[in-house]
């Protein structure tokens, strides 16, 4: 039997310092970090221009807070008071962003939704 110390790279992600781990029960350990980094990236995780790998849930953040939420259209809320507050103060109307990772949800009533305004009538 023989122990080696052995060099390898593993990836970990620059903004919440999770480490790669594709199955969920092991890190993965690469030979290159060229390797490496091609290998997370067909996991979804991004690479910056600086080569810094940041994770799917990571870079999903980062998309919404730079380009904003891709929300859905306003549902409105079918619980019929199951929800504590809403049996209080009455259903609303909810969103969410249509981005695989994000689970940012936005909810509204009617008499705070934006509305258009509509094109005045000529006489």
């Amino acid at each position: 039997m023989s122990i080696q110390r052995v060099n390898c790279f593993v990836v970990t992600c620059d903004m919440c310092r999770t480490i790669f781990d594709e199955a969920g029960d092991h890190v993965i350990h690469f030979d290159t970090d060229l390797e490496a980094a091609d290998y997370v990236a067909d996991y979804g995780w991004a690479i910056t221009a600086t080569g810094s790998p940041i994770c799917n849930r990571c870079a999903v953040a980062l998309l919404c807070h730079r380009d904003e939420h891709a929300f859905s259209d306003w549902i409105p809320c079918y619980c019929r008071g199951r929800i504590p507050d809403h049996a209080l103060f009455g259903c609303g109307l909810f969103r969410y962003c249509h981005r695989d990772g994000c689970e940012h949800t936005d909810t509204t009533t009617l008499a705070h939704l934006p509305t258009t305004d509509e094109p005045s009538i000529g006489c």
